[in-house]
């Protein structure tokens, strides 16, 4: 009896002692990212023949009678050079600065030239478990995984894996290696007096708005409404780049008490350069100042000195909401409570009336034309700007005296 011959690309069974193994062919990208069809081997022990047929129909379900490639030789390092390249630009400039920082200290050293299909998700795994083993916190090996995962998930949008490895890996439990902490009033209020005006003003908008430190850097005059008591995000700055604000929500307008408005109208009267396009705080040449040199020049021996706790720029953005939450200020916010002065409501209701008697006026002319008609009334006017009072005016903030020769662009009385 003849024997049928064997479909192509169906692979084959081999008997190996008294084991078998299979053979079969599959699409694979080759080191130099080109596509070949490649001869796969594997030897599967002592098993039975039906076994090592279901095993072999496996793979080729797999990808082995598929046009699209299943596997890929492309080296790690090559793969993240095209990513650093073409991806990482996609974002912004912190972020870009982060990720390279990782991708050259932890994952290149570790994966270089590891062929992308050798990179499964048992390995990822292992590494997680070598950077907790070396005392990494937990927070550090998640934005080490991080980068690793958004690398690899541009890997599978290319074609070189067919999923992810990085997910569904088990990470070390989030806690914070330093314990959170935030400025009572009085020692807020000691902080300010120590510090000269710059470095004082800075802190003041910061303690009384709940600015990022690249927002508070990044203002610029225009952006200082002191008529209507509020500050305009617009744009951050890091390393001396600007751009959009962390979030869409970052884009906002946010109240002064009367404290913070006064600070920034007296640093107003000390600086040169007070146009709408210029920064509030700025170097001698217009440049933006760096918040770690500020921290280093003036916050930190102030605490030295005060003998408190160091305090960053995160300590004053934390202190916010904290003061916030103990005038009930947070609820009101998230109400869209509006409060505003008698003069402003006096202006408002002159405004409607105003605005009432025209309509009325029309629509008896509208009548008396036999026009059925009736005008509707606008919408009201713009609502006031909801002016924080409480909590942070209940700073006494110390006068901005004295000479600061350590520049902003500013003019030393």
């Amino acid at each position: 009896m003849t024997r049928s011959k064997r479909q192509y690309g169906s692979g084959c069974l081999l008997k190996r002692g008294k084991g078998w193994a299979i053979r079969w062919r599959e699409m694979e990208i080759a080191p130099d990212g080109t596509q070949r069809r490649a001869q796969r081997y594997e030897a599967l022990g002592e098993v039975t023949r039906k076994q090592a047929s279901d095993t072999l129909a496996q793979r080729l379900a797999a990808g082995g009678k598929s046009s699209q490639p299943t596997r890929s030789r492309v080296a790690f390092r090559t793969l993240a050079a095209e990513w650093q390249a073409h991806v990482l630009p996609m974002y912004k400039h912190s972020t870009q600065k982060n990720h390279r920082n990782i991708l050259e200290k932890h994952l290149l050293p570790r994966f270089s030239d590891m062929p992308m299909s050798e990179i499964t998700r048992q390995e990822v795994q292992a590494y997680v478990a070598h950077l907790v083993s070396n005392g990494y916190a937990p927070r550090t090996t998640d934005h080490i995984h991080d980068v690793l995962s958004a690398v690899l998930r541009t890997a599978v949008k290319w074609g070189h894996l067919q999923d992810n490895p990085a997910h569904h890996v088990d990470l070390p439990a989030q806690v914070n290696v330093r314990p959170k902490w935030a400025l009572m009033i009085a020692q807020a209020t000691a902080l300010l007096a120590e510090l000269p005006p710059l470095p004082r003003t800075m802190v003041g908008l910061a303690l009384m708005s709940g600015l990022r430190r690249g927002e508070l850097f990044a203002l610029r005059w225009r952006d200082f409404d002191e008529e209507r008591q509020c500050l305009t995000v617009r744009e951050a700055v890091y390393d001396g780049k600007f751009s959009t604000p962390k979030t869409a929500a970052g884009v906002r307008q946010i109240p002064l008490s009367d404290a913070a408005v006064q600070l920034a109208v007296d640093w107003r009267a000390r600086v040169k350069r007070t146009e709408p396009d210029s920064l509030m705080f700025a170097t001698w040449s217009g440049k933006p100042i760096s918040p770690n040199n500020v921290l280093r020049r003036w916050i930190v021996p102030a605490c030295e000195t005060l003998e408190l706790q160091r305090v960053t720029w995160l300590t004053l953005r934390r202190t916010y909401p904290s003061w916030a939450h103990e005038k009930e200020v947070i609820a009101q916010l998230r109400t869209h409570e509006r409060r505003h002065d008698v003069a402003t409501s006096r202006r408002r209701r002159a405004a409607r009336a105003e605005r009432g008697q025209e309509i009325e006026s029309q629509n008896r002319e509208r009548t008396s034309n036999k026009d059925r008609t009736v005008l509707a009334p606008r919408a009201g006017l713009e609502p006031a700007t909801l002016r924080l009072t409480a909590g942070c005016s209940a700073i006494e903030l110390p006068r901005n005296g004295g000479v600061h020769t350590c520049g902003a662009g500013h003019r030393a009385t």
